[in-house]
């Protein structure tokens, strides 16, 4: 999920006011938000006893990435929807895709040759999946799940998320565009305050009632997830002057909102009836920091958040969350496994090495390229360049395998 987590960049991560009170472009509390939301996706992949409910940390990136997207496109210069469109899709491929192609090709080689005998030729399928960013239909179509004992889940298995924000991200942008367009500016923020709503209640509902029908449908389905992006796009249009207003109040309330999220960590288990109505435990806590770091009095939970250590954790969690699942997984699906405490923080470590170099030397340089920035038609080559590079992977080690 992740996945923006996300699940963006740090300059995406813009409002009008800084924890402080201070005007400014950036938000380094979402920074540490991101940060902690990781690591919990880690630690409980990792299987750190008393924190099975880190699951939700992909729940913190759904509502994180709703609050920065759909202020980034509320913040688009005034101009034509397709426009409009063309550079979000373009941004988001540059951001997104070559990371996560990077990622899937050198999963599909390390299994291969790590796994020998147990290498699963499904895999293959996944992949493939998974670079369309539809690997949550699979995991659906498939009945997989992180959660069933005994069963080696699917090495790409955490992409589940990353489909569920662009499948959002395929009609959201269109729908904010053509509210903003059609809308008369005085009745515009009610609009889609309206629109953000129904859609959240919606998608909540549709939460609650498959959840206790398809658990797996209901974990993986972008419809039962789409109102948790929902809700942090809802934050993001509530005026900020309101949260200015009361920096105390906001304080107490997000030292409230961080408890909450330790609780939902510490109770929540692989058992737990989810996402259905427990979802809105640490998803509203999360909006509720999203909200109060806007503005609050110093020593508040968006100082903690802002610590540089933890920001830098937060600018590379994109990488951190591609590369953790294949670190952590593959050295449980051998012949022999390996899963003492040492292995773990080594292969932590292995992640952490991983996702550095992935940060510093795809995704920034590529992102950043500023002749690729000003040409969408070169992004969307970019994009068919990384799905051809992922199938192909799959097609050699295809060979590989049926020739032996």
């Amino acid at each position: 999920m992740a996945k923006e987590l996300s699940l963006e960049d740090r300059n995406l991560a813009a409002t009008t006011v800084a924890p402080q009170g201070e005007p400014s472009t950036f938000r380094p509390d979402i920074q540490g938000l991101r940060a902690l939301a990781v690591v919990l996706v880690i630690l409980v992949h990792a299987a750190v006893p008393g924190l099975e409910g880190g699951y939700v940390g992909v729940d913190i990136f759904f509502v994180i990435s709703g609050f920065v997207i759909t202020g980034l496109l509320l913040r688009q210069p005034p101009r034509n929807i397709r426009r409009n469109l063309g550079y979000f899709y373009a941004r988001r491929i540059r951001r997104i895709v070559p990371a996560a192609t990077l990622v899937l090709v050198a999963t599909v080689f390390a299994a291969y040759f790590l796994l020998g005998v147990n290498f699963e030729s499904q895999l293959l399928v996944d992949v493939r999946w998974a670079a369309l960013f539809g690997a949550n239909f699979r995991l659906i179509a498939t009945g997989s799940s992180y959660f069933v004992p005994g069963v080696a889940p699917s090495l790409v298995t955490h992409f589940w998320s990353l489909a569920v924000e662009e499948q959002f991200y395929l009609a959201y942008p269109l729908v904010i565009f053509s509210l903003v367009a059609l809308t008369a500016r005085r009745y515009r923020h009610s609009v889609l305050v309206g629109f953000l709503i129904v859609a959240i209640a919606a998608s909540a509902w549709w939460s609650y009632h498959l959840t206790s029908v398809n658990a797996v449908a209901a974990y993986y389905s972008p419809f039962t997830r789409f109102w948790e992006l929902a809700l942090g796009g809802l934050v993001a249009v509530i005026p900020v002057a309101w949260a200015q207003r009361t920096p105390r109040f906001n304080s107490a309330a997000a030292v409230l909102a961080v408890l909450a999220l330790g609780a939902a960590v510490w109770h929540l288990n692989a058992s737990s009836v989810f996402p259905g109505v427990l979802a809105w435990w640490p998803c509203g806590a999360c909006a509720i920091l999203l909200w109060t770091g806007q503005a609050s009095i110093k020593g508040a939970p968006a100082s903690w958040l802002s610590w540089r250590p933890l920001r830098y954790i937060g600018d590379i969690s994109y990488s951190l969350y591609l590369w953790h699942y294949p670190w952590l997984m593959l050295p449980l699906q051998r012949v022999h496994p390996i899963s003492s405490p040492l292995a773990r923080i080594i292969e932590v470590a292995g992640t952490t090495a991983c996702a550095v170099l992935s940060y510093h030397f795809v995704e920034n340089p590529i992102r950043h390229w500023r002749r690729l920035s000003r040409d969408g038609w070169a992004s969307a080559l970019l994009l068919l360049i990384c799905i051809a590079l992922s199938w192909d992977a799959t097609l050699i080690i295809g060979r590989l395998a049926h020739a032996t």
